[in-house]
Formats: structure tokens, C-alpha cells, sequence
């Protein structure tokens, strides 16, 4: 299957809450009450202010070439920083794939994430990607960015992408 990923519209908010309520709101249903109208609003906000800013928030969408379906989507903003650092960081913020999709596949997207993410943090010279998951089953998912050379602590993968100055 050959998809493309792209800067998300306000036509990919329905799939994009779809998928989560699908695939991960029973990950977050005993902390939080999950809110579709709160979730659309806020990825409508983060997708326009990404458009007349590119350099404040990341949100991607991958659609399969020959159906448009919507595979995975991606959503990380700039601006955090550690209590004891002034070093900025890209927080990651979303990394869903379509659950249904063959390991192989959902793999293969969310490396693809992980190059969204560094690709965006160099372009807006943002020295630190930092990657969370509050998912119960966290294993795979963090072990993934230690092969892509980031520094795993709990549930937080932190990798510099440029050099300290």
C-alpha cells in the first residue's frame, strides 16, 4: 500500500477523531472523559494556526494513494522546555496509526513520524524532540525510538537534533 503524507485540513479533523475514538480512546477513558467536540476544536485550532504558522505546530495526516483513507496522523508543537533547561523542545503531542493496518505497515508509519518530527525540528532550529506514550501496552512503541537513537527514560524519548551551542 503506497501512501502520502500531507499538512492536515479541516476536511481530515472528522477521520482524525474517528480513528482516535476507534483505536485509543479506551487507552484514556479512566483518567479522562474523552470529548470529541473538545478533540475536533482542538485540532481544527493546532491545523490553523500550522497553516499561518508552519513553525508553531506539526500536524500530518498519511492517506492511502488509491482510497484516501486515512492511515495515521501525527501531531506535535514547539515551545516546551524542561523546568531545568532553557533548551526548547518538540513535543509530540499524537502518533496514531490505523490499528487495523498490518504490523509491517504500522511500523514503517511511524518511523516516517519520527522523520516528520526531527525534519521539522531542524528547519524551525529546535535542538530537542521529545516523544511520549501513556499507552498501556508501551513497549514496542518506545523500544522503536531507541533504535532511532533516542535516549528512552519511563515513558519519555528525548533525542537532540542539534548540536548544543
Amino acid at each position: 500500500m503506497n501512501w502520502t503524507w500531507q499538512a492536515t485540513t479541516g476536511v481530515d479533523v472528522p477521520d482524525i477523531v474517528r480513528m482516535a475514538q476507534d483505536h485509543f480512546e479506551t487507552e484514556i477513558d479512566l483518567i479522562f472523559t474523552p470529548d470529541p467536540i473538545a478533540y475536533s476544536r482542538n485540532l481544527t485550532l493546532a491545523t490553523v494556526r500550522q497553516f499561518f504558522n508552519p513553525g508553531t505546530e506539526l500536524v500530518r495526516v498519511a492517506r492511502a494513494a488509491d482510497t484516501n483513507q486515512l492511515l495515521a496522523y501525527t501531531w506535535a508543537i514547539r515551545g516546551d522546555r524542561a523546568p531545568w533547561s532553557d533548551d526548547e523542545m518538540v513535543a509530540v503531542r499524537m502518533a496514531h496509526v490505523d490499528l487495523a493496518l498490518p504490523v509491517r505497515q504500522r511500523l514503517r508509519l511511524v518511523t516516517e513520524m519520527v522523520v516528520l518530527w526531527e525534519s521539522w525540528a531542524r528547519e524551525y532550529s529546535i535542538p530537542i524532540v521529545c516523544s511520549t506514550t501513556m499507552r498501556r501496552d508501551q513497549a514496542g512503541f518506545l523500544n522503536m525510538h531507541r533504535r532511532l537513537g533516542y535516549d528512552v527514560r519511563g515513558s519519555y524519548a528525548y533525542k537532540r537534533v542539534l548540536a548544543q551551542s
